[in-house]
C-alpha cells in the first residue's frame, strides 16, 4: 500500500553536510524504519498498523505518526506538508516536506 522512502546514505558527506542534509538524512532513516526494530530503541521508527486501514484513514494515521516522531526525534524539524503520489499499480508514496523550526520563536515562548 505504502512505498518507503528511498534513503542514500552512502552519498552522504559527513563532514561538510549542512543542517538541513543532516536533518534529512536523520528522518529519512526515521521514516523508513518500522517501530519496534531498532534494539536500542524500541519506540525509534514509524508504527505500520496504519498500512491495514481504508486509504483515507491510514493517510491520517500516517500523517500524525510522522509529525509526532519527528517532533520526538529530530525537534530542529518541522513538518511543513505530507502529500500522497499514487502508483498505477495502487501503491502510495508519501511527499514529506520538511522545514527548520524556527528555534529562536521556541525560546521565546519557553521564557513567557
Amino acid at each position: 500500500m505504502f512505498n518507503k522512502p528511498e534513503v542514500l546514505l552512502d552519498e552522504f558527506d559527513y563532514l561538510s553536510a549542512t543542517e538541513l542534509e543532516t536533518i534529512k538524512r536523520n528522518l529519512g532513516c526515521l521514516y523508513s524504519t518500522a517501530e519496534g526494530t531498532c534494539p536500542g530503541d524500541r519506540n525509534f521508527g514509524l508504527d505500520q498498523s496504519f498500512e491495514s486501514y481504508p486509504v483515507n484513514v491510514a493517510q491520517n494515521l500516517f500523517a500524525l505518526e510522522v509529525i509526532e516522531k519527528t517532533e520526538e526525534y529530530e525537534s530542529r524539524a518541522e513538518i511543513l506538508d505530507i502529500s500522497f503520489s499514487y502508483e498505477e499499480d495502487g501503491n502510495m508514496t508519501p511527499n514529506i516536506t520538511i522545514g527548520l523550526r524556527n528555534t529562536e520563536e521556541d525560546d521565546e515562548e519557553d521564557e513567557e
